[in-house]
């Protein structure tokens, strides 16, 4: 199998990054006391009855339309009984990823997520308040606050309360400003879950939970197994990359000496073997006609 490069090994891995995060909401005890810190500390919320779905896939409104995956959603509802109204319907994403379009990759998630939660028939004033919250290891406004609220607003008189029931939070694990001692420590404890960063109760239970997910060697084997996937699938994308370029390559070359026939192009977009694609590169540069370069491959 493919060796795999600058692997992290698991000991190493925090709750920012995705696996570690996707293991801890699968369990759920773990997955209740990261949600309950995250929505106390930056917002204030004491959640009542939670419904957690980890990598939830969410479809687009058509198979030519872009879906999205959820690290994780919660739907938090009025009661205890099955039949309670969902009152809220929060998103959280950590990401350690810097270049990607967060503002609308953020409206994006929303719109979609927004879709599914209003049946037909269903008044408009049912939509529950849907509150997504990114947890960034990098600034995304370059304020140095750990916390920014960001809502819809009547640009004109802005101290009007235009409740549409979205919000997005953007929180930043190495922010100063605008947050809590609390809230900043567990920040830091998200960005590096050591030891270390345990200074309360709270965040010693969930180092704890996020120790025995560490210890667990069949989470370590999926771990080592979901990288190598993932590599693999880089070296292969690479491959192709480069294969698609070679045949490009050629074809330009022969259309310099005349008209290819369509059964040449397809020969040639579909050969993916670099090695048979460098001959060619050759080959093409040098034919003086088309049947000539026919004529060379197929010998």
């Amino acid at each position: 199998m493919y060796k795999t490069q600058n692997r992290k090994p698991i000991r190493e891995l925090s709750l920012i990054d995705d696996f570690l995060f996707t293991e801890a909401m699968l369990n759920r005890e773990t997955a209740e006391l990261v949600i309950g810190l995250i929505l106390e500390r930056a917002l204030g919320i004491t959640p009542k009855r939670l419904i957690i779905e980890p990598q939830k896939t969410i479809n687009g409104i058509d198979t030519d339309r872009h879906g999205i995956c959820m690290d994780v959603s919660i739907t938090e509802k009025a009661g205890e009984k099955e039949a309670s109204e969902i009152i809220r319907v929060y998103d959280i994403e950590p990401n350690t990823r810097k270049s990607f379009y967060l503002p609308k990759r953020s409206r994006y998630y929303q719109a979609v997520t927004d879709i599914k939660l209003l049946g037909s028939g269903i008044d408009y004033d049912k939509l529950p308040e849907l509150i997504t919250i990114w947890i960034l290891p990098f600034d995304p406004f370059g304020g140095n606050r750990m916390i920014y609220h960001v809502k819809n607003i009547v640009e004109e008189i802005p101290e009007i309360d235009y409740n549409d029931g979205i919000r997005k939070i953007f929180l930043y694990t190495d922010g100063e400003a605008g947050g809590s001692d609390e809230l900043k420590r567990l920040l830091l404890y998200i960005k590096q879950s050591s030891y270390e960063n345990v200074t309360d109760s709270r965040l010693e239970r969930l180092h704890h939970g996020v120790e025995e997910i560490k210890n667990n060697s069949v989470i370590g084997v999926k771990y080592m197994r979901m990288w190598e996937v993932m590599e693999l699938e880089k070296r292969e994308s690479r491959i192709e990359g480069i294969a698609e370029g070679k045949a490009e390559s050629i074809i330009e070359l022969l259309e310099e000496i005349g008209s290819i026939p369509d059964f040449l192009k397809q020969k040639i977009s579909e050969q993916k073997d670099i090695n048979i694609l460098n001959k060619w590169v050759k080959l093409s540069a040098r034919a003086e006609t088309i049947d000539e370069f026919i004529e060379k491959i197929n010998s």
